[in-house]
Parts: structure tokens; C-alpha cells; sequence
């Protein structure tokens, strides 16, 4: 008896756990992930972490640039219908996004190297912008 309640509570505690991650925000995956393969000393997770942590919210912020206007002409571009209009505000989005993308990295790659060595701030910078599909393991 004592074994089905253990099995069972066990198969509860892990799909609380599954569902958590779930809900996880794509800034906390990216954290997480960059954390984990980053293997920081216990001192310098300590001191890195806020700053990793504002890096992933600023170039989402840059990102999200273009994921608004985007999300806003889904259905026509899926559909083959843009119009040219809607065509260069897209660009122009894109572009805007992804320099601003570019600053938010030079930006942090300057601060991250207050507290990693340049080989760590190449793989920290790389971890955090990984697509997020090799992040959550579905690619």
C-alpha cells in the first residue's frame, strides 16, 4: 500500500513539475539554459545572474519590435496577400529589430566581461540567443 501511495505521489509531484516548466516564460528558459551550460562557480553565478537575467529582458524588448508587427500581418502573409505597404512596414521592423538586438549585445557582451572571461561571454551570449526550440529540446 505504502508503495502505490509513494508511486502515485510521485507521478503527481512530476506532472506539477512538467506543467511548471511549461508555464516557464521564454526569458526564464533562455536563463535557465544559459545558466546550466554556462557551469558558473557558485560567487560568480551570484554576480552574473542579474545581469544575464537584464541582457534576456532587453534584447526581448529589441525582439519584440518586429514580433508585434508581425503577429499583426500573420494572416496575410501566410495567406500570400501583404501589401506593399505592409510588406516594407515589415522590413522596416525587422531591420529596427534586429539593430536594436545588436546594441543590447554589444552593450552586455561589455558588461558580462566585468564578470566572465571572453570564452565564457561567447558562450554566454550564444546560450541566451539560442532559438528556443533547441532550448525546450523540440528541435
Amino acid at each position: 500500500m505504502k508503495k502505490i501511495i509513494f508511486a502515485m505521489l510521485t507521478a503527481i509531484l512530476m506532472f506539477g513539475v512538467t506543467t511548471t516548466a511549461s508555464a516557464q516564460s521564454k526569458v526564464e528558459k533562455r536563463y535557465a539554459y544559459t545558466m546550466k551550460n554556462l557551469k558558473l562557480d557558485k560567487a560568480t553565478e551570484a554576480k552574473f545572474s542579474p545581469v544575464l537575467m537584464a541582457f534576456l529582458k532587453e534584447n526581448k524588448e529589441a525582439g519584440d519590435i518586429y514580433d508585434d508587427v508581425k503577429d499583426k500581418y500573420r494572416a496575410a502573409a501566410k495567406a500570400g496577400t501583404l501589401t506593399d505597404g505592409q510588406a516594407s512596414q515589415l522590413l522596416d521592423a525587422k531591420l529596427a529589430s534586429e539593430e536594436k538586438q545588436l546594441a543590447v549585445r554589444k552593450k552586455y557582451t561589455a558588461e558580462f566581461k566585468k564578470y566572465l572571461k571572453p570564452k565564457k561571454v561567447y558562450y554566454a551570449i550564444d546560450f541566451a540567443t539560442e532559438k528556443i526550440s533547441k532550448i525546450d529540446g523540440t528541435k
